[in-house]
């Protein structure tokens, strides 16, 4: 009955040609419109549902305190120097503080120009300038040392603003920050690019270093829209010289780009409609597309050719290769949506929409091949000689001829050894850690990660983690007992040997009683009554300081917040440091209310939910494609049959990335879930070919030499394209973009093995009653090429 269906389908597609394809091109302009909506976003946002429990601490976070979002910008004193401390290199920090201070996505500047002291004369605390105006600083020597012995007293700030040793000082940029918005910080870096070429401080022997959210905003969409311009040309030009010596015609060259440009429009066409951004995540989506699209188009058009060549008409041939491809290609690309849509069970959103965009492109791709494709297939009248020497008497088709007979006649090494690399791969893929550090996306020579290393050397780290505490009332951060058990709190965290310097109110609480007290270090402490914590943050607010100390504690005075650097450590490591100081809270500091909060939590839980998603995606990968396996070929034995050589691939890579020492991270953990899904096709084609024949009647050596002979060859041209398509993501520059290519190209070539070599050779070593040898010219001649 299905059988049935699928002929008039055929029927009415190709009766109704001219419909179909006017109607699929009116469709394809329709989805240009909404592609108007498209933008690119990689906000913190973006990677959480709106009621994730870490993302509310962080819009907390931003509600009590403001910005959040910090740009620095560091600079080494020149081999010529004797410290920073020198007035070129303060007119330097001057000009780069006074363009960030003028620029519209920054809303507060920290740098030596800018810096204020604290000293009390007479019982009145002051808070004066470091430099009262830069443009008449003094340059002599003595003016220098003078600054220089101000700022060694100044010693909260030493490891923050400046090093202990004066030869590194650094600028910080609070950044504007605006939900779901990216283009301010782009626009910050590359104006700040501009300005260091402008005023040519690099060319003055200053190292300048810069890092930021704001940075890893513009590098993120730069990058991406680089790799995009370039891997999208090579890929197409690639595919294109693969097809054209695969078929040797324009029309088998150019075809497929039908199948895959209409499934890209239409795909991206629907990530507009629903105004789903680009993100570092699905930017190369579009690449992933093209070798989806490319596998039933290439079945079908081989099909074709070869009906063609049996004496067909154009019409007729486009009819039988929908009737004999449909139902291949459709649990092929059941299968890879399924492998899609097993990522959107992860809570991280745009691997969510990454899954959801890539099972449309599937089935679009899918639905295109057997309607599109076919009606324009049907004008296609000519058949040239050299069109059909390649897919008749080519490499590939004498190779195929000849691997049931070896298969067969070495199917006893061949299983043993499919079964030793099984077990070596279980073996060693088991081993493999999930284990995520954004900062390795980037390549490890690239300016941005030595950037990033630089300032983890000098400063401690280049981002904060963020702790809120509520001292339960309002105007509670006035009181000693809550201010000392918290300062207790604050010296643990600075104890650690991952941490930097603190940023808090204590610090300034303590300064201005020292200043009250003839700078007596004895009086670097918390004072003893609220009522003179009250008058001196009075005092100090109404000296008119640059620093208000707004995004250290709330208008009501009742919540408080420490800022504290930490060195960049890996994900797990990450995690590991978070729980630690979450126990000794609950353990140690039971009356602090403290909330964690901050990017790098934000990381860390992006990293959690990335393990969780893994796992589940795959394994509900797994199980739905063993189901389809089992309808498909209605029969355990052949599923399970046709689940070694697809899944044996993606292990196998495992285990190359184990013995590589590469951890899976959210670029990693991908290639799994979605290399599975494309990984089956091939199974789904030999398989299918082999069952049909081997239930007709025909030997085991017959029906595997039919699967070879059929299916092969198109399984060959496809796996080519593949592993070339693949290839090419390793010219990208997110590291994360480059394993994707390599581990999906090694999965391709290792699942085109499986199922040409290892798959016949336990087919023929576990069966019961198995045929002996015949010469391939006593096998009746093939029907159909794919």
């Amino acid at each position: 009955m299905f059988d049935k269906l699928i002929e008039k389908w055929a029927e009415l597609i190709v009766n109704h040609r001219w419909l179909v394809i006017i109607g699929s091109m009116i469709l394809v302009m329709g989805a240009v419109y909404p592609m108007k909506n498209l933008y690119f976003d990689n906000s913190n946002e973006l990677f959480f549902l709106p009621d994730d429990p870490n993302l509310q601490k962080y819009d907390r976070l931003l509600e009590r305190f403001g910005d959040n979002e910090y740009l620095l910008v560091g600079l080494k004193a020149r081999p010529e120097d004797k410290n920073i401390f020198n007035h070129d290199t303060l007119q330097a920090i001057g000009k780069l503080t006074e363009f960030l201070e003028d620029h519209e996505a920054v809303t507060k500047v920290s740098s030596l120009s800018k810096y204020q002291y604290i000293h009390a004369e007479d019982d009145t605390l002051s808070v004066d300038d470091l430099i009262e105006d830069m443009e008449e600083l003094d340059p002599s020597p003595e003016s220098m040392d003078q600054l220089a012995k101000i700022m060694e007293r100044e010693t909260l700030v030493h490891g923050v603003l400046l090093t202990e040793d004066f030869q590194h000082t650094m600028i910080i940029a609070r950044t504007l920050y605006i939900k779901r918005e990216n283009t301010h910080k782009v626009q910050l870096i590359d104006d700040l690019h501009a300005f260091l070429a402008e005023q040519q401080l690099r060319e003055q022997g200053f190292e300048i270093r810069i890092f930021g959210q704001a940075l890893l905003a513009e590098r993120f969409l730069n990058l991406s829209t680089g790799d995009q311009a370039l891997i999208v040309p090579l890929l197409s030009l690639m595919i294109l010289v693969l097809l054209f010596f695969s078929f040797r015609t324009i029309p088998g060259m150019l075809l497929p780009w039908l199948v895959i440009g209409c499934s890209l429009v239409l795909v991206i066409g629907l990530q507009g409609l629903i105004r789903w951004p680009f993100n570092m995540i699905n930017t190369m989506l579009p690449n992933i597309l093209i070798m989806i699209g490319i596998g039933d188009s290439v079945h079908v058009l081989v099909e074709f050719y070869h009906f063609r060549n049996e004496g067909l008409s154009p019409k007729e041939a486009a009819k039988k290769s929908i009737a004999t491809m449909w139902l291949p290609c459709f649990y092929t690309s059941l299968t890879t949506t399924v492998g899609f849509l097993a990522l959107s069970v992860t809570k991280l959103v745009p691997v969510k929409e990454f899954g959801v965009l890539g099972a449309s492109g599937a089935f679009i791709a899918f639905v295109l091949s057997v309607t599109l494709l076919p009606a324009v297939l049907s004008f296609i009248t000519g058949l040239p000689e050299r069109t059909k020497k390649a897919v008749e008497l080519g490499l590939i088709p004498r190779i195929t001829r000849q691997l049931a007979t070896f298969t067969y006649t070495y199917r006893r090494p061949l299983s043993l050894l499919g079964g030793g690399m099984i077990i070596f791969s279980l073996v060693y893929a088991s081993q493999l850690s999930v284990d995520a550090n954004f900062i390795t996306y980037f390549k490890e020579k690239s300016a941005v990660r030595q950037d990033f290393n630089y300032f983890d050397r000098t400063y401690g780290g280049g981002l904060n983690i963020e702790f809120m505490i509520d001292s339960g009332t309002e105007g509670g951060v006035k009181e000693p007992e809550f201010l000392r058990e918290t300062l207790r709190f604050q010296e643990y965290l600075e104890s650690m040997e991952e941490t930097g310097e603190a940023n808090s109110i204590l610090d300034y609480i303590r300064k201005q009683n020292q200043a009250m007290h003839n700078d007596d270090p004895a009086y670097f402490k918390i004072p003893d009554t609220r009522e003179l914590v009250a008058q001196y943050l009075l005092l100090y607010e109404s000296s008119g300081p640059e620093e208000d100390l707004s995004d250290l504690k709330t208008i009501d005075e009742r919540f408080m917040r420490i800022s504290i650097r930490v060195i960049n450590m890996s994900d797990l490591t990450m995690g590991r440091l978070l729980a630690g100081i979450e126990k000794t809270l609950a353990n140690e500091f039971p009356t602090l209310d403290v909330e964690l909060t901050g990017t790098v939590v934000l990381f860390n839980a992006q990293q959690v939910y990335m393990q969780e998603g893994m796992i589940q995606s795959f394994s509900v990968a797994l199980f739905i494609i063993i189901l389809c396996f089992f309808v498909l070929f209605r029969s355990i034995k052949y599923g399970i049959l046709a689940m070694i050589p697809s899944v044996f691939p993606i292990l196998f890579a495992g285990a190359v990335m184990y013995l590589m020492g590469i951890s899976l991270d959210l670029g990693t953990i991908l290639i799994a879930a979605m290399t599975i899904g494309i990984a089956v096709d091939s199974s789904i084609h030999v398989m299918n070919r082999y069952v049909h024949a081997h239930r007709s009647g025909k030997s085991q050596l017959e029906s595997v030499h039919l699967a070879m002979t059929e299916s092969g060859r198109a399984v060959i041209f496809t796996s080519i394209i593949l592993v070339g398509g693949f290839s090419i993501f390793m010219i990208a520059s997110f590291v994360s973009f480059i394993y994707l290519g390599l581990f999906s190209a090694i999965i391709m070539v290792v699942a085109l093995v499986a199922d040409l070599l290892f798959l016949p050779a336990i087919i023929f070593f576990t069966s019961s009653h198995r045929s002996s040898p015949v010469p391939m010219t006593t096998v009746k001649p093939v029907k159909s090429m794919v």
